[in-house]
């Protein structure tokens, strides 16, 4: 659950890379000319049909490398100058079919087919300041792009992955929509179109492309990076190859998560406020389990917004006794919620799994990796986790996205 709101550590890291130039566009005045809407299949109802794109602009291997320089040094990583394209596709949202968007970075002077790589990001929160963070939003240009666009993806596309970056509902094309926060089944049906989508643009710019998908994500986007290769696996086996996923603290064991979030009830919980937008959302998106308003909460929650806006940051002054109760029937129902949108049981991922944590993550806590990676182990999986001693949620980044980089291109 990576957040706008309490990106200390990490504001400090882009501020150093704005006095760098970072995301410094290219000097080529076309760079900054609006290109033009290409529509594709505007009128299609088929999931994951492309409806147009747009490029949007181009970044060099001196500039990517520039501009993550105050991160770590990814001169080596970055071999290529890549392009950026928005998207806009069908998907479903709460069962209906949708349009959508999201970004696209496709790499230059390649040879051979390309392998895509599709980045999930972490939590945004709705608000006119966070535009920026959005990736289809890029600009080619902006010093306020979300790190996630501007340093993991184009560093990724920079050494010869085609990135396919969703925004999600609730950001881009469909911000008037409540975003289906950390509910796992929905982040999955838009990811998954997103890489049908990120195929069609392929098709429609004539770059050849490999069967091979390999996953990411930090925060949220871990969850919905685990979510997604659960959903291609189980759903999709004979349309989608995946060979790898390397997933940055993400809430994969969300019975746990939620569990510890209402056992520690009389404590103020700094992030409580995204703790309890996520309990909200997954209770709205999954009806056939869903608990009333009225059974949850003590004050009134009719929307995302008033699940953000918590009167207090203890979670007894903002929940029903019966929901702090682990005695308590509703009790047992919200966690019976939280276990269904849970990553880590039931299935045996293929390929390979990578999980990234730090050991003092204090917004999703470390357990979530290693609980995810013990389990999976168990089951049989091809499972490994990194874990960061002493680092929280945000500052092993450059460790991720350079070890992720080199995990994947040691798998054929």
């Amino acid at each position: 659950m990576r957040i706008h709101a309490r990106k200390r550590k990490l504001h400090t890291i882009i501020a150093l890379c704005f006095m760098s130039t970072l995301l410094a566009c290219s000097n080529d005045d076309t760079s900054t000319i609006s290109n033009p809407i290409i529509n594709v299949n505007p009128s299609s109802s088929e999931r994951g049909a492309l409806i147009s794109y747009q490029e949007k602009g181009h970044l060099t291997t001196g500039e990517i490398a520039s501009n993550g320089a105050n991160i770590g040094n990814v001169s080596t990583l970055t071999t290529h100058d890549i392009k950026a394209y928005k998207v806009i596709y069908n998907s479903l949202y709460a069962g209906e079919l949708t349009k959508v968007s999201g970004l696209v970075f496709v790499p230059q002077n390649t040879l051979g087919a390309l392998r895509i790589i599709q980045h999930h990001h972490g939590t945004i929160i709705p608000s006119a300041d966070s535009k920026a963070e959005v990736p289809s939003n890029y600009n080619g240009s902006s010093t306020d792009d979300d790190i996630e666009t501007s340093f993991i993806g184009a560093v990724m596309a920079s050494n010869g992955y085609v990135v396919s970056l969703p925004d999600y509902v609730g950001y881009g094309e469909t911000a008037h929509l409540e975003h289906p926060y950390t509910v796992h089944h929905e982040l999955a049906e838009v990811s998954v179109d997103m890489i049908r989508a990120t195929k069609n643009l392929l098709n429609a710019l004539s770059v050849d492309f490999s069967k091979n998908v390999f996953l990411t994500g930090w925060s949220e986007g871990g969850g919905a990076g685990l979510a997604t290769h659960k959903y291609l696996q189980l759903n999709y086996p004979k349309e989608f190859n995946i060979k790898a996923s390397s997933l940055f603290a993400g809430p994969y064991d969300y019975f746990l998560f939620t569990s510890d979030i209402l056992a520690n009830n009389d404590e103020n919980l700094d992030n409580l406020d995204i703790y309890n937008w996520s309990i909200y959302s997954v209770n709205k998106f999954t009806p056939s389990l869903s608990l009333t308003k009225e059974t949850i909460w003590s004050y009134t929650v009719e929307n995302q917004t008033q699940a953000l806006n918590i009167p207090s940051y203890k979670p007894n002054n903002i929940y029903q006794p019966e929901i702090l109760n682990p005695f308590h029937p509703e009790y047992i129902r919200l966690t019976n919620l939280a276990s269904n949108n849970s990553l880590i049981n039931g299935w045996t991922p293929t390929g390979n799994l990578f999980f990234h944590s730090g050991t003092d993550d204090e917004i999703v806590p470390h357990y979530n990796s290693t609980n995810a990676h013990k389990q999976f182990e168990l089951v049989g999986a091809n499972s490994k986790l990194y874990e960061y001693p002493g680092e929280d949620h945000y500052t092993p980044l450059y460790n991720y996205v350079k070890t992720t980089i080199q995990d994947f291109n040691s798998i054929q």
